[in-house]
């Protein structure tokens, strides 16, 4: 299965067209510092995520899918962060925390699957 017909992937791409969006909230004096880790978390999850679904076996995915799983930590982290220090709007925190939250139980479904 390609990773664009993968439902976690589906909604990794939304969320990351929503994050890219919201980071331009973020003033200048930002963009090489937090909306960059920000941003590079997000690429981490998304490369996991294509990763694990390419991998046939089942030890190496669970590790992949766990590296992605503390990618998302990381982002929504740092998310908190930018919605705390006011360069994020709260509806849009709320809106990426919801996304973030799906995708976290998704993960986690994934990782059962594969014997977590």
């Amino acid at each position: 299965m390609a990773e664009g017909n993968l439902k976690i992937y589906q909604k990794w791409e939304d969320m990351a067209a929503y994050l890219y969006v919201a980071l331009k909230s973020y003033p200048k004096s930002e963009r090489f510092t937090l909306a960059a880790d920000t941003t590079r978390a997000l690429w981490e999850m998304g490369t996991c995520i294509a990763r694990a679904n390419a991998l046939p076996g089942k030890a190496e995915k669970r590790r992949v899918i766990e590296q992605a799983d503390l990618a998302l930590v990381r982002m929504k982290v740092l998310v908190r962060m930018g919605m705390k220090l006011s360069f994020l709007p709260f509806k849009k925190y709320e809106i990426l925390s919801g996304q973030v939250t799906e995708i976290g139980k998704m993960l986690g479904g994934w990782l059962k699957s594969v014997g977590y």
